[in-house]
């Protein structure tokens, strides 16, 4: 499917294409046909990559130029809240007329785009600006899934650990918790894959904008207009941080992994204890019926009046005797 976004100055919205319009600032290829493909590359010029091209992970494969185009390529995160989340790339091709988007999944940060725009008509105007405002979009969309996943983090965590500082709740299935972890860790791995792609692709496009300063103001060191403006810079913070708490989520998110493992070591051990002791306990009484269940000719007990109930008392006092005494050591 493709889509132009078309920008003036009534009105910035996603329409269905039906050829080329002048006004098209970002067209956008879902899962394009051959078809759609030869009318964009017919259209600007360019040859577009394939999928399998999209996915080759080498850094001269994710950001190139060819005559005037510059293909850029970043892993997008989509479904996050679904329990299979889908990382694929996007590859955004800027030309001097337009910026163009391959994409074979549909992430919702890339439908909002009319929206986020629509307040922002000055930052879409030209190519590399509505480029820029389609990293705004997807640096925002995976800073709402990372407080969603802190969230997460946070109830899951609560779940393992009481406030009174108890190992683990009774009742909570320790191996359950640790896949709900295990899907957490792999989705903000996933999460930092993304945004380091989106940095090198934002770090790119600053590049390109300080190299086309330079070659306006007459070459190197011609002045303070070769800095970052204002957006340029927000937009690195806000992804730098992000990378940075991603960091500090996937060491919380190990640490109560670890401790889940430790916590379930723990349980094992405990019922490793309780057979443990139940044998001992039973060990002395097994031995005296093993005595007294012996066949020979000539034993005193046997003839006995009471030798019955005694043989039962002693085995019940020798079975009590062993447990008073772990119980006395605190190993109960």
């Amino acid at each position: 499917m493709r889509q132009d976004f078309l920008h003036d100055p009534g009105a910035q919205r996603l329409i269905q294409a039906g050829g080329p319009d002048p006004r098209a600032v970002w067209t956008d290829l879902l899962a394009p046909t051959p078809e759609e493909e030869a009318a964009v590359e017919a259209e600007l010029g360019i040859d577009l990559p394939t999928r399998d091209d999209m996915r080759e992970i080498e850094p001269s494969a994710r950001i190139y130029s060819e005559d005037v185009a510059v293909f850029m390529t970043a892993t997008v995160l989509a479904g996050a809240g679904t329990p299979e989340p889908v990382i694929e790339p996007v590859t955004f091709v800027l030309t001097p007329d337009r910026v163009v988007s391959i994409r074979y999944h549909d992430p919702r940060a890339l439908q909002n785009v009319p929206q986020r725009a629509a307040g922002l008509q000055a930052d879409c105007g030209t190519p590399l600006r509505m480029l820029m405002t389609l990293m705004e979009v997807l640096v925002e969309r995976c800073a709402d899934i990372l407080e969603a996943e802190s969230q997460a983090v946070d109830a899951l965590s609560r779940q393992i650990f009481q406030p009174a500082g108890k190992p683990a709740q009774r009742g909570v299935d320790l191996s359950g918790v640790i896949t709900r972890i295990g899907r957490h860790g792999e989705l903000n791995a996933r999460l930092q894959d993304s945004l380091v792609t989106i940095e090198r692709i934002v770090n790119h496009m600053t590049q390109m904008r300080l190299a086309a300063r330079r070659d306006q103001a007459g070459g190197e060191g011609a002045g303070p207009a070769m800095g970052l403006n204002g957006r340029d810079k927000r937009l690195l913070r806000d992804i730098r941080s992000l990378i940075a708490y991603a960091e500090a989520q996937s060491q919380r998110v190990t640490f109560m992994l670890d401790a889940t493992l430790g916590l379930l070591n723990i349980q094992q051990s405990g019922i490793i204890k309780i057979f443990s002791v139940a044998a001992v306990v039973f060990l002395p009484p097994t031995l005296i019926a093993s005595i007294y269940g012996m066949n020979f000719a000539h034993m005193p007990e046997l003839a006995a009046p009471y030798g019955y109930p005694l043989a039962l008392g002693g085995m019940v006092l020798s079975a009590i005797l062993p447990y008073l005494f772990f119980k006395r050591k605190g190993w109960l």
